[in-house]
């Protein structure tokens, strides 16, 4: 039996993303990984029908080393039907009711509406509105809302957006924003159809993660076969099993300082 998961080394154009990146965290990331020299930890996918691999999470990273200039990176590929996806939900901060429930109207072609659908708004003046896109798709619409308030105030993504919830975790909340439900299935369909979801509301729980790979850029960006890439994988993961630096956690923890 293998000490880890199953680790690939991967053209990073066989990678598709489900969902849309933000530039200014990819640049971010970018000064990172150039600093550190590494890939820190391998990007999650499932591969599609078609035979290309889906970023389950990883899509800042994957666009963080395409900028970088590399031919290839590590995925670690997983089962669709063993990972548990759950939706984020976003809290708005520093601001008045008012001034995003006009900025949400004021987003062409999205209206607000009186109904209690997702994805749907709720202030902390009692206003309940769902949000609808005329003649767009629905990942599209979602795209649309989450554009009218990102960049204009602080945003928090939180599991459970009931207002007991987001009223404890943030006092000084301004709305929430209640997505809805998606699967696994329509995530996969999002990105080979090129219909990418807004970056911030899929949350994917994946049993058995690999972390903290640190794979050399060097190696990853040279013109060393692919197969030859994936062989000095192999090794770096043999010596570390072989020198007990591999662990697997069974227990669940609290990191207090992320």
């Amino acid at each position: 039996m293998s000490p880890v998961p199953t680790l690939r080394v991967v053209p990073l154009d066989r990678i598709c993303r489900h969902e849309e990146v933000d530039p200014l965290r990819v640049d971010r990331l970018v000064g990172r990984i150039d600093a550190e020299g590494i890939q820190g930890n391998p990007m999650i996918c499932s591969e599609a029908p078609s035979g290309d691999l889906v970023v389950l999470d990883g899509a800042t990273r994957t666009e963080a080393l395409k900028k970088l200039g590399m031919s290839d990176a590590v995925v670690q590929v997983v089962d669709p039907g063993r990972v548990t996806l759950e939706t984020w939900h976003h809290v708005v901060r520093d601001c008045q009711p008012t001034e995003i429930i006009a900025a949400i109207a004021a987003t062409d072609p999205l209206t607000l509406a009186d109904n209690e659908f997702t994805p749907r708004i709720r202030t902390v003046a009692g206003e309940s509105h769902s949000v609808l896109g005329a003649g767009i798709s629905p990942n599209a619409t979602l795209s649309a809302l989450v554009d009218a308030y990102t960049g204009k105030w602080t945003v928090n993504r939180v599991a459970d957006p009931s207002i007991e919830s987001v009223e404890w975790r943030y006092p000084d909340w301004c709305a929430v924003l209640e997505l809805p439900t998606l699967t696994v299935e329509e995530v996969m369909k999002a990105a080979v159809g090129e219909d990418l979801l807004p970056a911030g509301i899929t949350r994917f729980l994946i049993p058995e993660r690999a972390l903290r790979l640190n794979m050399d850029l060097s190696l990853l960006g040279s013109d060393r076969t692919q197969e030859e890439k994936q062989q000095s994988l192999d090794d770096l993961l043999e010596q570390r099993a072989n020198d007990g630096r591999i662990r697997r956690y069974e227990e669940t923890v609290f990191i207090l300082d992320d």
